[in-house]
């Protein structure tokens, strides 16, 4: 009997003939989580892949490592024996002890249909034993839940399932720069963006007299958070908001959100296409701020000249406070940081600036000078 990590990636499994690239990605991603904690040899097994570690891996701490890579769906310590149903009743032995007097459900995935019990009949002769060892059989809201994989080669029987963010291997969906705030939003638009597959740089735009004053500051430990979940490490570019500050300070305050957004835009797009990146990121919700109606997103993106993806834009607040809170990102996001979005903020900010409006301003501050200064001016950091 040999204790592996078993992790689920359904969404994977749907790619037809597209299959193993999509597995293979994954299984990069998971070696470079499982690195830390020892030695581990991959394998796909009926939908799951399998990682089996040499003696001395941590198998607890990689378990929790996995669970952070986007893809796997779920992730669990099983007890790998071969597919008898004898030597799955010895696997179980082991839980009485933890699990007596509680209540406990059994679930069986049998993959290999040449298994000549059913899964319902292999969940109930498990149950039994369960119930022969004082455990109580609860279906509906158990204490436990036993899981029992019958494979083609191997049979897995374990307890303590983890959650994974699901979604699809980073990497397998190209590259994008994201916008990155001192707030709650653009964190879980970029941690969204990779889950859906994309390497994600990251942008941030700030406030501060110098650079150095970010590297000091919670963005950092912000960007940390984020590449958490990436395979490899993250981008961060920093830029000082200063040209675009001297020269819009005349500028009428009703028009001003939407032309810093403008510039904000013109500067990704050309970082993102200096470091060959696809689209742009931002953190947008729809009608959730003035600059976030229809008639300003229209006003704002023609600028940009590439794709701008906006995850959240059917989001409202309370359900992306909940993805930050998931990801370990909101009690960052609300320490407190002078961010640029409050600099430009306006008590009365037209909610429909016309796009004419948008360029003739843009002339008259010397748009292009000022994102060709500021990227003079921008520094990049490997997180």
């Amino acid at each position: 009997m040999q204790q592996v990590l078993s992790a689920s990636c359904s969404e994977i499994s749907l790619k037809g003939r597209n299959r193993p690239h999509f597995e293979s990605l994954l299984m990069r991603n998971m070696r470079h989580a499982l690195a830390p904690f020892g030695k581990f040899e991959l394998k796909e097994r009926g939908g799951r892949i399998l990682a089996i570690g040499r003696e001395g891996c941590d198998l607890e701490a990689a378990k929790t490592a996995l669970s952070r890579v986007f893809g796997v769906d779920s992730v669990l310590v099983a007890s790998m024996v071969e597919p008898k149903m004898e030597r799955i009743e010895e696997a179980i032995v082991p839980l009485f002890p933890s699990l007596t007097g509680r209540s406990i459900r059994v679930e069986t995935k049998r993959s290999d249909k040449r298994f000549p019990i059913t899964s319902q009949e292999v969940s109930r002769l498990i149950g039994a034993k369960f119930v022969d060892a004082g455990c109580t059989v609860d279906l509906t809201h158990p204490e436990s839940t036993i899981f029992i994989d019958i494979l083609g080669d191997a049979a897995l029987v374990s307890t303590g399932k983890v959650k994974g963010p699901g979604g699809m291997p980073v990497g397998s969906s190209g590259k994008v720069l994201s916008l990155l705030s001192g707030g709650i939003d653009s964190p879980v638009s970029s941690w969204l963006m990779m889950k859906r597959g994309c390497t994600v740089d990251l942008l941030h735009v700030h406030s501060s007299p110098k650079n150095d004053d970010v590297r000091a500051s919670k963005m950092i430990r912000l960007a940390e958070r984020i590449g958490g979940y990436a395979p490899k490490k993250l981008s961060l570019t920093i830029a000082p908001y200063t040209e675009f500050y001297k020269r819009a300070m005349e500028m009428d305050h009703r028009y001003e959100v939407v032309v810093f957004r403008r510039f904000l835009l013109r500067l990704s797009s050309a970082l993102a296409k200096r470091n060959g990146a696809m689209g742009i990121v931002m953190g947008d919700s729809i009608a959730q701020v003035a600059s976030q109606t229809v008639e300003n997103i229209f006003a704002t993106d023609e600028a940009a000249g590439m794709p701008v993806f906006r995850p959240l834009v059917t989001y409202n607040k309370q359900e992306t406070i909940d993805i930050a809170r998931r990801i370990g990102t909101y009690d960052l996001s609300v320490e407190p940081y002078k961010d640029c979005c409050s600099l430009v903020a306006s008590r009365s900010p037209s909610t429909s600036v016309p796009l004419d409006t948008a360029r003739e301003l843009e002339g008259r501050i010397g748009i292009e000078d000022i994102v060709e200064k500021t990227l003079e001016q921008s520094e990049t950091i490997e997180i």
